[in-house]
Order: C-alpha cells, then structure tokens, then sequence
C-alpha cells in the first residue's frame, strides 16, 4: 500500500536517491552528464538542491512504501519562480561543489538551465519542477498519485499547473491530467528537445 504524504526534512536526502534513479536514462541527465559513473552524483546534489528548496518554500510530496520513499514530485507555488538571489545562491552551491571532478558538465547544465528559465511561463502558476518513481516502482500509477495534490492546490487557487518534460512518452501520461503541449524548443544549441506543458485553470 502506498501512502502519499508531505515529505518530512529527514527524508529530502531519500528524494535527491529517488529523484537521481528515476531520471538517470533522461536524455538530457545523459547528455550533461555523459559518465555512467559521475552522473548519480550529480543528480543527487541537483535534485537535493532543488528538493531544500521546495521543501522550504513550496511543496514536496513523497510516495512511502514499506517506510521507504518510492516516489516524489516537488512543487513551487505561484511567485515563487524564478527564485530570489539568495534561494538561486543556496541551490548553486551544492551544484557548484561539483566543478572539480565535472566542469564541462557543469557548465552545460547552468547553460541549459538558463536557456530553459528563459522560456518558462510568465502567468501565476503552480510549478512542477520534478515528479519521479523508482524505476521498480514504475508503471504502478504512484506518479499520478503525486501529481494530484499539487493540481488540487492550483484549482483551489484558480491558477495554471506548468511543467517541462524531456521525455516525449511522458506526454500522454501528463495529458491524462489534463496538460497540454504549450512548446516544443531546445535550450540549448545543441542540447537535446524540452517539451513545456500548461494545465489551465
């Protein structure tokens, strides 16, 4: 039986492991992150960065099978992207620790960051920044599971959901919770394709 429930602070570094299993075969984690070896390290610092984050100032839910987590989707609500200086600051940090042993990587991953935030929905919206499962979990429904409380907040608030996906068979899965196709575009020059999609109010 799995529970969906807000995800404790002792269970974020739990998130980061998740979060970096589920997206390792993403085509743009492999495209940052060539090394088999580096990139699990590299997505445990980014999506725990991002996890503090919205633990702190947005919403993070988190699938618990057998006490442990299976699955979670990280949320922000409206006005809270682009972060402040001082939240982008705390998020980099751990991102940046990373330099010395995959420099070139980290610099692809700022650029395509930067090149993603610059087409990101201006209208008041709640955020999906990231929503993953266990690979063994997968196929379950757990992901439509998480993906509905942070829908029932944007409908309470008569507000848009939002989010970016690397992934084209991810569409009609988000399709079936109502997101639509807003974009296709490429970050970077030579980066691989994002697809953006809006849920409206």
């Amino acid at each position: 039986m799995v529970e969906i429930r807000e995800a404790q602070s002792n269970e974020i570094k739990s998130v980061a492991a998740t979060m970096a299993r589920a997206f390792d075969d993403s085509p743009v984690t492999q495209w940052i992150m060539p090394s088999d070896r580096l990139r699990p390290i590299a997505l445990r610092a980014f999506f725990g960065a991002a996890a503090h984050d919205a633990h702190r100032h947005g919403k993070v839910w988190v699938a618990i099978e057998a006490s442990a987590v299976v699955g979670a989707s990280v949320w922000l609500p409206p006005r809270l992207y682009p972060p402040t200086p001082k939240r982008e600051r705390a998020t980099l940090f751990p991102i940046i620790r990373l330099a010395p042993i995959a420099p070139f990587a980290l610099i692809r991953a700022l650029k395509y960051q930067n090149g993603v935030g610059r087409r990101h929905l201006k209208d008041e919206h709640w955020y999906l920044g990231t929503l993953g499962v266990e690979p063994a979990f997968q196929g379950r429904s757990i992901g439509g599971l998480l993906i509905q409380p942070g829908i029932t907040c944007a409908e309470s608030e008569g507000v848009p959901c939002y989010l970016e996906t690397e992934k084209i068979r991810n569409l009609p899965f988000y399709g079936r919770y109502g997101f639509k196709v807003t974009e296709e575009f490429i970050p970077t020059p030579d980066s691989p394709p994002i697809w953006a999609m809006t849920r409206n109010a």
